[in-house]
């Protein structure tokens, strides 16, 4: 029976393959860095057309703003601004005429659960022209009102809800208070 014996302190192994390998691997990858290199700052410098196509759409915007600037003036004349106003006022108050206070308290009791009770609500005509119901509901538990919240997530005629605050019972209000905004779709 005859046994080997290795007294090396590294032995021998074909590392040759590996770092042939390595090193191919290594040096493409260099020469595609390179590439990218070049690709970008070829890239990065901006065309002479591109150049002039800004340099009209930036005489554009100034023209525009001139023309803004000379309307908003006219507009801010004080028997203009005094026709904006009342304008304004008029649409918002068409506007809020056109909501149905039934139907309004109709979706909202098909989305309030037993335990929920409606305190307030106020609708408002915000920047988009929506129309936004900021309501206080009083609950017997915060269960009560989240499983409310629910509901107005999953609504079709509600949605994005927000929640301002709320306030914990009190002697004189036994029920948790709760502050939200909420936009309502109401289809006429």
């Amino acid at each position: 029976m005859r046994t080997e014996l290795n007294l090396a302190t590294h032995p021998f192994g074909r590392n040759r393959l590996f770092y042939f390998a390595g090193g191919a691997l290594g040096a493409a990858l260099a020469v595609a860095a390179l590439f990218m290199v070049v690709v970008f700052a070829r890239s990065y410098r901006r065309s002479p057309e591109l150049d002039r196509r800004i340099e009209g759409y930036r005489r554009q915007l100034g023209v525009l703003a001139q023309k803004q600037a000379q309307l908003d003036g006219v507009l801010r004349q004080p028997q203009n601004a005094i026709v904006l106003e009342q304008s304004l006022f008029l649409n918002e108050l068409l506007y809020r005429k056109g909501i149905s206070w039934t139907r309004t308290f109709s979706d909202l009791e098909k989305l309030m659960p037993p335990r929920v009770r409606l305190i307030s609500i106020r609708p408002q005509v915000n920047a988009d022209n929506e129309v936004a119901l900021d309501m206080q509901v009083g609950t017997e538990s915060r269960e009560a009102f989240v499983e409310f919240l629910k509901g107005l997530e999953g609504a079709a005629q509600f949605r994005s809800p927000v929640l301002h605050g709320d306030a914990p019972p009190t002697e004189n209000q036994p029920l948790f208070r709760f502050r939200l905004t909420v936009i309502y779709d109401q289809k006429l």
